[in-house]
Formats: C-alpha cells, structure tokens, sequence
C-alpha cells in the first residue's frame, strides 16, 4: 500500500497557507499556484529535473507584481516524508527579517539535480520497491520573501516564510502562496507526463490562440447562466501500466488521468473530470458544462491534466464572454 500511496503524492504540488474561501477553487480571483510538471516525473538518481510552475496572479488590484521564487537547495528524505520535516532545516540557512531575493532563484521554471545516493539513503520501505524523494519549496509572492523563525510550540507545519511589501508589512493570503512539489525516485520505474491533444467547444477543436467564446450571462446567479460544453483530450497512449500496482487478479492498473478546470470569471460545472480510471481506460462523458461569466469582457480559462503518478499537463486560453 506504500507505493500506492507514493504514487498519487509524487510531484503534486501544494499549497500551503491559503485562507477558506467561499469563492469556487475553479475561480482564481488571487495569486494562485494551479500546478507543477517536472519533465522527468520519475527522475533517476544522478538525473538533472526540470520542474515548470503555472501560477497567475487573479487579484483585481495588484499594488505589486507577482513573482515565482524557489528555495534552491532541495530537501532530501526528510523524516517519514513530510514536508515540514524540511522546515528546521531552515532555521540553519536564514535569518529572520530579511528580504531572500538574492538567495532564491525567481521565474517559473527550475532546475535542480537528484543525488547520486537519493534511493540508498532513504530509509528502507517495509513495502514495496525502494525510492528517495525530493522535496522543492516555491513561492509566488507579491512582494518579497522573508524567512520567519518558528514560534515555541507551534505546529511543527506552521508556515516558515512569508511575503512582505516595500513597507515590511506582512502581506495576507490573496498575495501569495507557499508551495511544496514531491520529485520521487526509484531505481527502475519511470512516468511520462499526459499531454493534452486539444480542448474542444461543443465538439469543434479551439484553437489555442483565439480561445473560447461565449455570450455572457444575464441571470443572477452563475448557476442559473447558459452552458457551452468543454472536452479535453489526452490520446489513450498516455495511459501507462503501473506495474507495482496490480488488481485482485494480479494484472497491473493503469494510471488515473485527470482534469482539473480554472478560470477567472464563469465556472465549470465539475472543476475535476475523470478522463480515464485504473481499470477501464478512457472514461465516458468526460465533457463538462461550463456557465459563462456574468459580466462580459476579456479573461482566461486553464485545463490542467494530472495522472496519479505525478505527471501534468496544461493548456491556457483566452475566454472571451461577449
């Protein structure tokens, strides 16, 4: 069950902070962190990855810029493969109040190398095939980084850095988002991100640059709006075998490939669609029902593809709600 487990956290990226909203998760209306690919999902040791961040920055007022900033030094095999057993670690590099900018690599792309020795120093599994893992640290931040010294007693996940502005005022959950992404290694096994073919409206392919179009809603609640039909399709060839996890016959399972949907204004009417399950491949009625923006203008819609091996996938075009 370990490596089952393992699977569906590999290279998921998370955020961590974020305050409740009553606003839907499909509906980025702050600076937001949709998701993390690695060109290597399962890399070797000694591998050099590559990870790219999509993140936006959805405020309607933005009195600074965005910024994506990584924490250079990755965390190898922390204790029991949890993130925050990263945190202490912190305490040795940096000082509290000051601005890290010059310490941190800033865009949205990364590139890190595994060690050599990643999968022989993690401790050994009581299942299951061996492996190592790396844990990468950004931060999409309105302002800039400032490491904070834990509090006595606090939650051992309590956040380790905040975003300030010029003015060293500690910025809020809409400026930010602190995330984590799990690059897991394992001496023979290897994953393929899903690629998105194309994302279709009411059956007809969208071209990318010219987006989706819609008339926009005149109803009072968003629920109550028109729908136009959203497709995305991945071809079947990018659902592979995962040989350690197998079914009450002993065949192996396939990866569950997913999209999750995001947009500035509208919102779909599942945020998640299964496009293909571990045992019966692609998945019928994978089209979702998207109701059109209330206010007519200029915004953007994402679909992003996971498989729960920590491949991904995404695709951004413009939604234009006449």
């Amino acid at each position: 069950m370990l490596k089952a487990q393992l699977l569906l956290l590999a290279l998921m990226s998370a955020g961590i902070g974020c305050s409740p909203s009553f606003d839907p998760p499909s509906e980025v209306k702050s600076v937001r962190v949709l998701a993390t690919r690695a060109d290597k999902p399962y890399g070797a040791p000694g591998d050099t990855v590559k990870l790219d961040i999509l993140a936006f920055d959805g405020r309607p007022s933005k009195p600074e810029p965005m910024d994506v900033f990584w924490f250079t030094t990755p965390c190898i095999n922390p204790l029991n493969d949890a993130y925050y057993n990263c945190f202490p670690g912190f305490a040795k590099t940096f000082k509290p109040g000051i601005d890290l900018t010059p310490r941190l690599d800033m865009g949205t792309s990364f590139s890190f190398d595994l060690p050599a020795d990643v999968i022989t120093t993690h401790a050994a599994p009581q299942s299951g095939d061996a492996y190592g893992v790396a844990v990468v640290f950004s931060m999409a931040c309105a302002g800039h980084v400032q490491y904070m010294a834990p509090v006595s007693g606090g939650a051992p996940d309590a956040l380790p850095f905040g975003c300030f502005d010029d003015h060293q005022t500690q910025l809020d959950a809409n400026d930010f988002v602190f995330s984590y992404s799990l690059v897991y290694s394992f001496s023979e096994e290897t994953n393929a991100n899903p690629v998105i073919t194309r994302l279709t409206q009411g059956g007809a392919p969208v071209d990318p640059d010219l987006g989706v179009t819609v008339e926009h809603c005149t109803q009072g609640k968003i629920d109550d709006c028109p729908t136009t039909p959203l497709d995305t399709v991945v071809l079947e060839a990018n659902q592979e075998l995962t040989p350690a996890n197998r079914d009450a016959s002993g065949d192996p399972l396939k990866e569950e490939i997913w999209v999750d949907y995001y947009v500035t204004a509208g919102k779909p009417k599942n945020e998640t669609v299964i496009l293909y399950d571990t045992h019966g491949g692609r998945t019928p009625n994978t089209g979702d029902d998207f109701h059109a923006p209330q206010t007519a203008g200029e915004y953007l819609l994402w679909a992003v593809v996971h498989d729960n091996r920590g491949g991904a996938d995404w695709l951004e075009v413009p939604l234009h709600a006449n």
